[in-house]
């Protein structure tokens, strides 16, 4: 029986240019900055500042200012192609220029030489960009990390305790944990201080702050930013960490991915009392299947034939999950018990427990109840119970008969699809949209009843 059900969707739109106006949202862009200057020190006004996205060949532009800085805003995570570009020197060229969620990128000093700027050079074998313009302390978690590091329940806050500082909780054992996933302390702070965001929109539980509630699969994650302390004033909040997830978008060329991992109780072994009890190993199965795809969005001959101004990304992930409950046991009434035969009830010390008939003041007669005395309703409301199923006295001692694990169903299901839409080289929006939906289906679940009852008990939460 279905006992629960939880389904979430979630859309976010969001421009660069107005962010700052959309309520309990918080900036995902980076931004470069740099000073531009020639052989001598001196500051080179008007150069024009070209980033190319490897990924969806975007191009954004700036000019340097009199004083030869320029400071490029808005800039999505990803990795770019920097060139410079002055008359009179050389064009320079740098590659491999990552920028993270809320990263502020300082380049330092660039210096150009003189020449025809049909001249390029290139810089290769950069030492590691240092974020020199705030005093954040900070770590990222990038898709490849995301991909190649392994926990249980592909649980993106599991992947947390990777960075240092932050607590070690155990892994969920599917995404989503029941109806959200707790958050660890991070930096010695409590974890009700945290605050976790899908792509710039907050994302705690509204009861519950510490549990963050919008359920994202790993797939679907392009990185994660963690802000741990000293970050910028523009952050407001209740002064503890900030947990930034950063969805996935598509790029220019196309790419997808399919998956499938799986834990089946034939890899494990079986509980020391169900092997006591001569119970079988209960079903134990996590199989987890989902893929991905991305790219442009384009009309061949009519329209974004270049596949630089729409991308999709799109993923979809299923778990079918079976867990055991606990080995429980009962008493059930024999089949003789049924029929008022009560000859061979023994107690715990293997003695015959007498039946009185009460009329008579006295035992029946071979402990069994004549047929005209047993009322057919009460027959009938034992026989909605279960034979008994276990008969070794010198394990149970006589205390139980009947023993159950019950194995529930916890089926769940999660998409999400992303529009990026780049009309110009000042503007970007993306459309995101997002379901959860995770389902449980037994007895003894969500506070319901035990697995041998006469009714199931049902529970629908609400976020």
């Amino acid at each position: 029986m279905k006992i629960s059900i939880r389904h979430v969707c979630q859309g976010a739109l969001f421009a660069i240019f107005s962010c700052g106006l959309l309520s309990a949202q918080m900036t995902t862009t980076g931004s470069i900055t740099g000073d531009i200057m020639d052989s001598s020190g001196h500051a080179i006004a008007g150069a024009k500042i070209t980033v190319t996205s490897e990924r969806t060949s975007e191009v954004r532009s700036a000019m340097t200012n009199e004083a030869g800085a320029f400071t490029m805003i808005a800039v999505q995570p990803d990795t770019y192609h920097l060139r410079i570009e002055q008359k009179g020197f050389k064009a320079h060229e740098r590659r491999g220029v990552s920028v993270a969620a809320n990263e502020k990128v300082s380049l330092g000093d660039i210096t150009l030489q003189v020449g025809e700027v049909t001249e390029t050079i290139s810089v290769v074998g950069e030492a590691a960009q240092v974020q020199t313009d705030s005093s954040e302390h900070s770590a990222v978690l990038t898709s490849t990390q995301l991909t190649n590091l392994t926990a249980k329940g592909r649980e993106v806050v599991s992947m947390l305790r990777t960075i240092p500082g932050v607590q070690y909780q155990a892994d969920q054992d599917s995404t989503g944990g029941s109806y959200g996933t707790g958050t660890p302390n991070i930096a010695g702070t409590f974890s009700g201080t945290n605050i976790l965001a899908v792509d710039g929109v907050v994302s705690n539980d509204q009861g519950t702050p510490n549990v963050f509630s919008s359920v994202t699969t790993l797939d679907a994650i392009g990185e994660v930013k963690v802000l741990v302390s000293s970050y910028q004033a523009e952050y407001a909040g209740n002064g503890g960490p900030i947990v930034q997830v950063v969805t996935r978008g598509g790029g220019r060329e196309f790419h997808g991915s399919a998956y499938e991992y799986i834990r089946n109780d034939a890899l494990n072994a079986n509980d020391f009392f169900n092997n006591r009890n001569g119970v079988r190993r209960p079903r134990y199965r996590y199989n987890t299947f989902g893929g991905s795809v991305g790219g442009p969005v384009y009309i061949p001959g009519h329209w974004n034939q270049g596949k630089t101004k729409m991308f999709a990304f799109y993923n979809l992930e299923q778990a079918l999950i079976s867990t055991p409950g606990s080995l429980n046991s009962y008493t059930m009434p024999t089949a003789l018990e049924r029929q008022g035969d009560f000859s061979q009830t023994l107690d715990l010390n293997g003695k015959v427990i007498p039946i009185t008939d009460t009329l008579a003041g006295a035992q029946f007669p071979g402990n069994v109840i004549p047929k005209n005395r047993l009322n057919p309703n009460g027959q009938a409301l034992m026989n909605i119970l279960p034979q008994p199923n276990y008969f070794n006295r010198a394990i149970s001692g006589g205390n139980y008969n009947f023993q159950i694990q019950e194995v529930q169903k916890d089926p769940k299901r999660s998409q999400l699809l992303r529009l990026d839409f780049v009309p110009s080289d000042k503007d970007r929006f993306f459309v995101r949209g997002k379901t959860w939906i995770a389902q449980q289906e037994g007895y003894a679940v969500a506070g319901g009843a035990s697995p041998v009852g006469f009714f199931a008990q049902c529970y629908y939460p609400h976020l």
